[in-house]
């Protein structure tokens, strides 16, 4: 029995006006707002988010070796029968870029900064998500996974629309729609739903990206229009959607099914054990709840960050089978009897919470105020100082450098203390914002707002910082 049911309202709405500053009496309560976490050490936190460029370089080799010679098969099969299963396999791989414009995006999977936006900006051309804007829109994903009018990425809306489900297995539905916002934004006429969560300070960016993005697509075009022949757009753009099969597998399995407008990422997101083949070209992505609960963590730890978390998050699925036998029909009852039904998750009880490392120090404005002892801080390594009603960062840095900013970030106020200090910078970890140590100054988006910095003192085997 089929139901008329009134479609909820996805659309974006409130833009920046909910943002909170920092010397706001409404941070505590703003600050109150957050997700779950797993409950770990810092030790084990910082060994899981360490980066390292061995892992993503290993990776890479492989999957553009592969893509290499499978467009080399391409093109030597074609006008055959054999072309078939050869562009297949190549439109597969290039789909899976997909994977890698996420991590990339995130910055996770080398430590060497340049290589990330090098092979962001490639792989976002390749699955066709216009790089700065999806940089902004994938922020807000993470900063409100689900939520009904916040988040920009939520796949399947309800009541589910069973065809454009199956019609996304080639990109069908949703694929014209985002070359045509990218043909918008190329021509500088972005729709309401960007203007809501890209800031207009990154507008330009956008617009020059989406005119290059088109420009490469329309060079592709005349080439096959001079030649008399597609082959040219087989290798770009089209895979996106004759190989889009495989991304619509696993991308409907993070969330379809599940809760809407909840803080906890157990009850919206979901875990799945799936093939190596599978898991090397999603890069791991099936351990999405663990993705989501720790963002800075590089794809090739995320197994390790799996089996240290699995008592806290509802079990994992064991394979793609057992996941979809148990969403298909969640997915056919929100669209033909229930639009509110989901599915439930077990969460096991979470288990004592772990002290953070933090000073607490007595407020005295403008004096200088004991923060710990040297060894008491690791090098390459941040405490949190809570001062009065205020929350500081205290750093120390190769060579016995020490330095101290305010605490929270200033995108969406998490505590910086709970990030991954590397080479300097201080790296958010719930969204991935980075701030220079020294100057406080954010070089990384989301985070555009710089951090107020304070001075800090070795005496003797103690360090002491000044609040202003």
């Amino acid at each position: 029995m089929s139901v008329q049911a009134i479609p909820r309202d996805y659309s974006l709405s409130g833009g920046h006006q909910d943002a909170v500053e920092l010397d706001d009496d409404r941070i505590v309560e703003r600050m109150e707002e957050t997700w779950w976490k797993p409950k770990l050490s810092r030790q084990q936190m910082r060994e899981i988010m360490q980066r390292r460029d061995g892992p993503a370089l290993r990776h890479y080799s492989l999957w553009f070796a592969l893509l290499a010679a499978s467009a080399y098969l391409a093109v030597v099969s074609w006008g055959t029968w054999w072309a078939i299963p050869a562009f297949l396999v190549y439109g597969t791989i290039y789909s899976s870029s997909d994977a890698s414009w996420h991590e990339c995006g995130h910055g996770t999977p080398f430590r060497t900064h340049w290589l990330n936006e090098v092979l962001y900006h490639v792989t976002s051309f390749m699955t066709m998500r216009e790089a700065y804007m999806w940089r902004w829109s994938h922020s807000r994903h993470h900063t409100h996974t689900y939520i009904v009018g916040r988040d920009p990425e939520i796949q399947v809306q309800r009541p589910a629309d069973l065809l454009k489900i199956a019609m996304d297995f080639f990109y069908i539905r949703s694929g014209p729609p985002e070359v045509w916002r990218v043909f918008r934004n190329a021509l500088g006429r972005p729709n309401a739903d960007v203007l809501d969560f890209m800031p207009e300070r990154e507008l330009p960016k956008m617009y020059w990206s989406s005119r290059i993005y088109m420009a490469i697509i329309a060079a592709f075009a005349i080439w096959s229009i001079a030649i008399g022949s597609f082959l040219p757009m087989m290798f770009v753009l089209l895979p996106r959607f004759y190989g889009g099969w495989l991304h619509q597998l696993l991308g409907l399995t993070q969330h379809a099914g599940l809760g809407e407008d909840t803080y906890d990422h157990r009850e919206n997101t979901r875990t799945v054990f799936i093939n190596p083949v599978f898991a090397f070209l999603y890069m791991n992505m099936q351990y999405h709840i663990e993705h989501h609960s720790m963002p800075m963590t590089p794809f090739h730890a995320l197994p390790k960050l799996h089996e240290a978390v699995k008592d806290q998050m509802p079990p994992p699925y064991k394979s793609l089978w057992e996941c979809y036998k148990e969403m298909i029909p969640a997915l056919i009852k929100q669209a033909t009897e229930d639009p509110s039904y989901k599915i439930i998750r077990p969460i096991p009880a979470d288990p004592e919470p772990i002290t953070p490392e933090q000073v607490a120090a007595p407020e005295a404005a403008g004096e200088w105020v004991e923060v710990c002892a040297v060894e008491d801080l690791d090098e390459e390594d941040v405490i949190r100082l809570d001062h009065g009603s205020r929350t500081l960062a205290v750093y120390r840095l190769k060579g016995d450098r020490f330095y101290a900013t305010d605490g929270l970030c200033t995108h969406e106020y998490a505590y910086l203390a709970d990030g991954l200090v590397i080479d300097g910078v201080i790296e958010c970890p719930l969204h991935n914002g980075r701030f220079d140590i020294a100057t406080g100054r954010a070089l990384r988006a989301p985070a555009c707002d710089h951090l107020e910095t304070y001075p800090v003192e070795r005496r003797g085997n103690t360090l002491f910082v000044r609040v202003a």
